[in-house]
């Protein structure tokens, strides 16, 4: 029995679906819903159920009710603290499920969109392979020497330069060179919290994030994450209030999975509510310049007056993702993560540093990422085009301002196993979503990585999912699709 046709969880699907259509911009504060008889005939359910749904959402605080004329989105738009917050803390465990995925796309000679690399037709190398011609006519010994922590003086200088367009005014001796963005978020976690320890994050989140949490063996306190506003700050405020949270870590410019960018406000609240409760935030940054010029945020660490917040950031993404060179502002954890830099011998390339301090010098990363930019939003255009005319009906889709990770929901209803089954089918792989959750549970989003030109290859995966995603949303009664029913705008 398909889990639309469970009597007991029908009421959940249609509360699910209304926070769906909220918390991704569908529907505005203070919209009117559509009619509780409306709703009972979209689902195919009873009124008594669509009561149920809506009595527990407006418990949550999303919804209010106006007697005699219907029910309305809550005025701030989304949850407000009320009993409906959850405050339990999950065991992760992903690990598994990550390796797998990533050992089979190691492997794989079937078609993908799964991972969240920059392709080699996107990535300067041209202007790398100048860098590097120029520094082998210099016969410099730092380029095959060892560079010890905290990393190639020169570089540093360039990256507190970076930072100032991050809001963030800081000197070399801020910095700490990493062997890419993952080490110096599992250097920063071990610096500020120990085995046991719960961690507060964004719901879904990058795995990596996840990956580091189960691996030290601390626990993952998932926060309410809203599709166009990133963590929900009332929720987080709360949980600090009633449980021992060690740290705060997310990821809150072009997320992973789910594309947002956390306005300016949320930041510099979410900075002071962390540093009245004193609890330290740890800021996954590796998207901020694939952000357009006019939409770009502040970094959180720009608030930050104590120290607290520690900043990560990588060239991976933008730059050359086979260099694994990142960095970390640690603010007053920077003795004890240049600590473990020194016990675990995390020496970054000398060459990697070199190459990549010539790179910058030379005025190339603001030519290349101006360009990587513009072809990203040529790529989100034709995301969401292809969205309206070839997904199913009921789909949402929230355009990322930026950046090459897109986050789909298909309609609650769409069996993600059949889809995965039917892709494979057509020699395209689709991988779950359930990596991106504390525990593991998948939902009906589907993430997709367009870090590579627009080729023929690339529009056919997308058109072979979008074919697949219809496919897995027929009911195998023959009862009549949700979404023919009921035609929803696909994009928010």
């Amino acid at each position: 029995m398909d889990r639309f046709d469970l009597p007991d969880k029908r009421w959940r699907i249609v509360k699910d679906w209304i926070i769906r259509q909220i918390d991704s911009g569908e529907w505005a504060a203070e919209a009117k819903l559509p009619s509780i008889r409306t709703l009972a005939r979209m689902f195919e359910t009873s009124i008594t159920t669509v009561q149920r749904a809506l009595a527990d959402l407006e418990a949550d605080a999303y919804v209010s009710t106006k007697p005699r004329i219907g029910y309305f989105v809550s005025a701030s738009g989304q949850a407000k603290p009320a009993r409906g917050f959850d405050f339990s803390s999950v065991t992760v465990n992903v690990n598994h499920a990550v390796v797998a995925m990533l050992s089979q796309a190691a492997s794989r000679t079937t078609a993908s969109l799964n991972s969240a690399v920059l392709h080699s037709d996107l990535t300067p190398n041209v202007l790398l392979n100048k860098c590097l011609s120029v520094l082998a006519g210099k016969a410099d010994n730092s380029l095959t020497g060892l560079v010890a922590p905290p990393g190639l003086p020169a570089l540093r200088r360039r990256i507190a330069g970076l930072m100032l367009t991050r809001g963030v005014v800081c000197g070399p001796d801020d910095i700490l060179v990493t062997s890419g963005d993952t080490i110096a978020l599992e250097l920063a976690l071990e610096a500020v919290a120990s085995k046991g320890a719960t961690v507060a994050i964004e719901t879904p989140t990058y795995y990596g994030i996840l990956q580091t949490i189960e691996r030290l063996g601390m626990r993952a306190l998932p926060i309410r994450t809203h599709g166009k506003l990133g963590l929900d700050v009332d929720h987080l405020e709360e949980a600090l209030k009633l449980k021992k949270v060690a740290v705060i870590f997310l990821n809150p410019t072009l997320q992973n999975p789910r594309g947002f960018i956390m306005p300016d406000e949320t930041r510099a609240r979410l900075s002071q509510i962390a540093r009245e409760a004193d609890v330290p935030i740890i800021e996954d940054d590796i998207f901020f310049d694939l952000v357009p010029e006019g939409d770009r945020p502040r970094a959180i660490k720009s608030y930050d007056t104590s120290g607290q917040t520690i900043y990560c950031s990588s060239f991976s993404k933008t730059i050359a993702p086979g260099y694994r060179v990142g960095w970390c502002l640690a603010g007053k954890y920077r003795n004890a993560i240049l600590a473990q830099m020194f016990s675990r011998n995390l020496a970054v390339s000398s060459l990697a540093q070199n190459v990549l301090n010539e790179f910058i010098g030379r005025g190339y990363m603001e030519e290349h990422c101006a360009r990587l930019r513009s072809q990203l939003s040529s790529l989100a255009s034709f995301v969401e085009a292809l969205v309206r005319t070839d997904f199913p009906a009921g789909t949402v889709y929230v355009p990322p301002r930026g950046g090459f990770i897109h986050w789909i929901e298909l309609p609650l209803h769409t069996d993600m196993s059949a889809l995965q089954d039917l892709a494979s089918e057509r020699g395209c792989h689709v991988a779950g979503n359930g990596i991106f959750f504390a525990d593991g549970h998948a939902t009906t989003g589907v993430r997709i990585c367009l870090g590579t030109a627009l080729t023929p290859g690339v529009i056919e995966i997308l058109k072979v999912i979008a074919e697949s995603a219809h496919l897995a949303g027929r009911p195998s009664d023959g009862r009549k699709n949700l979404t023919e029913q009921h035609q929803e705008p696909a994009v928010s």
